[in-house]
């Protein structure tokens, strides 16, 4: 289920962001609450512990009022669930697909070997099958001023950055931002400057490796969309070399976005084939 909204002035009708009591998981908040204020949507915060036979339920009701109380006590509108699950990635993706997000937030690793809760490696987890767009919030992220006023996106040939460049114009005209196109493609200059142009943004052509040139110019933005590597007409967000140095390396959030679905039919299909 997706599109779960009919408002046309929303971008995101439903936003999942991971959330815990470490950096990781407030800059996560942090982000999702610039983009809910900005894009619109209903926010559902999941917090994921380790499942363990020994966690009486009374424990995790206590854990999910702590949530309520302290990481969500800011926000109007959000619902909160607690999920025990031994890999949170996966019970990321469970409630995002369950409840039709469409979008997941999370915050980035800080460190090697960090905790696997909502930290670690579960911000690549949670790209590798997510059902929709991923947004990562750098670390520290929720100690910065929010601020969503330039918004980049790394532009080739691909169906996916194309996707990434049409959810890239609807963020930055919800908040009247500027956007800006950086070309990595080995393409012809004229299709990508055509794109841009339609777009109305700006446009720069880079050479040099992907990641490193796009994390480079994340410097001066406050939001850099990529399209996520596809293969066939599958809709799911899957993980390629280019995003997981950008979630690691950029100084901005990092908005990942699955190629377009061809089919409904051609969608399932795909599924079962990855599944299998």
């Amino acid at each position: 289920m997706t599109g779960t909204t009919s408002d046309p002035d929303r971008v995101f009708g439903r936003i999942v962001v991971g959330v815990d009591r470490r950096q990781g998981g407030r800059d996560a908040l942090a982000l999702a609450t610039l983009l809910q204020g900005v894009c619109g949507g209903e926010l559902v915060a999941l917090y994921v512990y380790p499942y363990d036979r020994t966690v009486s339920l009374d424990e995790a009701g206590a854990v999910e009022a702590v949530l309520h109380a302290d990481l969500l006590a800011e926000l109007d509108e959000a619902r909160a669930f607690v999920v025990a699950d031994s890999f949170p990635a996966r019970a990321v993706q469970a409630v995002a697909e369950r409840h039709g997000a469409d979008l997941i937030v999370v915050g980035a690793p800080h460190r090697p070997g960090a905790e696997r809760v909502l930290g670690g490696d579960v911000a690549a987890g949670t790209m590798r099958g997510a059902p929709c767009a991923v947004a990562v919030a750098p670390a520290g992220f929720a100690e910065r001023e929010p601020a969503l006023t330039t918004v980049g996106v790394g532009f080739d040939d691909s169906p996916e950055s194309s996707a990434a460049l049409r959810l890239a114009t609807r963020v930055s005209a919800a908040a009247g931002a500027a956007l800006h196109v950086v070309s990595v493609a080995t393409g012809t200059v004229a299709e990508h400057e055509a794109a841009a142009i339609a777009a109305g943004a700006t446009y720069e052509a880079v050479g040099g490796t992907p990641a490193a040139e796009l994390a480079r110019r994340s410097c001066d933005l406050d939001l850099l969309a990529v399209g996520s590597r596809g293969h066939g007409p599958v809709r799911r967000l899957l993980l390629g070399s280019t995003s997981t140095r950008l979630v690691r390396e950029a100084r901005c959030p990092v908005l990942i976005v699955p190629r377009p679905s061809v089919s409904a039919a051609g969608d399932e299909a795909g599924r079962s084939s990855a599944a299998a």
